[in-house]
C-alpha cells in the first residue's frame, strides 16, 4: 500500500482487519508531500517508482491508498505493473444512491476535484444528485502532524464544514484518505444524522477478494516505510493507529 503520506493509514486499518493472515507493507511518500501541488507527470513518475519498489519487496497486490495518485496515475500503473492494483476513489456512487435530500458534498484535494477522473466519476454515478465539491485546505498537513484535536484543526475543519450545514446535504463524502482521521471533528459539527462516506472498507473487501485462494509468501505482519524522516512517522503512528511500529527509510 502507499499514499503521499499518512492518510492512507485510514485504509490500512481496514485492510489489516480484512487480511489478518497477510503481511502488509505501507509506504508513505512524505518526502514528496503534498501530492495535490504536483503535476500529473510528477505523480505518475512517483507512483510508478513506488509501485516497482513495493513489487520488488514481494507485493502480490498493490493498494493505491491515495485519491490524488489514483486520479493521476492508476491507468498507467495498471499497464506497467505486473500485479493487481486496487485503487481508491471518492464514494460518490453509494452516497448518491442513498441520498434523500438530493444533495451531497465531496471533500477532497483541489487536484482531485479538478481532475478529469473526478468529472467522469460524477458523470457515471452522481445521476440527478447535486454534488458540492469542497477542498479541505490544510487538512492533510494536520493529519501528517498528528493534530487531530487541536484548536487549529477545529478551526480548519469548521471553515469547510460549517457552510455546508445550510446547504441541506445529507451525505459528506470523504474523498481524501487523510480526512477520516478528522471525522470526529466533522461529526461534532454536523450531528449524528449526517452520513460520512469513507470507501476504506470497500477497498479492503476488494483486496481480500483478489487475494482469495492465494497463499502469502511471507508470514503475517506489518512493515512501514517513509521516503522522509522515519523518526517523524514513528512519532505519529501511535496517534493515528493506536500503537507504535518501527519505520524504515525508502530511498526512492
Amino acid at each position: 500500500m502507499f499514499d503521499s503520506g499518512l492518510g492512507g493509514l485510514s485504509v490500512w486499518r481496514a485492510v489489516a482487519r480484512a487480511l489478518p493472515d497477510w503481511p502488509v507493507t505501507y509506504l508513505a511518500d512524505q518526502a514528496y508531500l503534498p501530492y495535490g501541488s504536483k503535476s500529473r507527470e510528477e505523480l505518475t513518475e512517483r507512483s510508478l517508482r513506488i509501485g516497482h519498489f513495493l513489487h520488488q519487496q514481494g507485493a502480490a497486490l498493490l493498494v493505491v491508498a491515495c485519491n490524488t495518485a489514483t486520479s493521476a496515475a492508476v491507468d498507467v500503473m495498471r499497464r506497467e505493473l505486473p500485479i493487481p492494483i486496487v485503487a481508491i476513489e471518492p464514494a460518490v456512487k453509494p452516497a448518491a444512491l442513498a441520498s434523500h435530500s438530493g444533495r451531497i458534498a465531496v471533500l477532497a484535494t483541489e487536484f482531485m476535484l479538478q481532475s478529469a477522473r473526478f468529472r467522469s466519476l460524477l458523470q457515471r454515478h452522481a445521476g440527478t444528485v447535486e454534488v458540492l465539491p469542497r477542498p479541505g485546505r490544510g487538512w492533510v498537513e494536520l493529519v501528517e502532524a498528528g493534530e487531530l484535536d487541536s484548536q487549529a484543526a477545529k478551526e480548519k475543519v469548521a471553515a469547510v464544514v460549517e457552510p455546508l450545514l445550510a446547504e441541506h446535504v445529507d451525505h459528506i463524502v470523504l474523498g481524501c484518505t487523510h480526512y477520516p482521521f478528522l471525522a470526529p471533528l466533522i461529526r461534532e459539527l454536523v450531528g449524528p444524522d449526517m452520513v460520512l462516506d469513507d470507501p476504506a472498507d470497500a477497498i479492503a473487501r476488494r483486496a481480500a477478494d483478489l487475494l482469495a485462494g492465494m497463499t502469502p509468501s511471507q508470514p503475517a505482519g506489518y512493515r512501514f516505510y517513509t521516503t522522509d524522516d522515519p523518526a517523524h512517522m514513528s512519532d505519529v503512528l501511535p496517534v493515528l493507529i493506536g500503537q507504535p511500529y518501527p519505520v524504515l527509510h525508502a530511498g526512492i
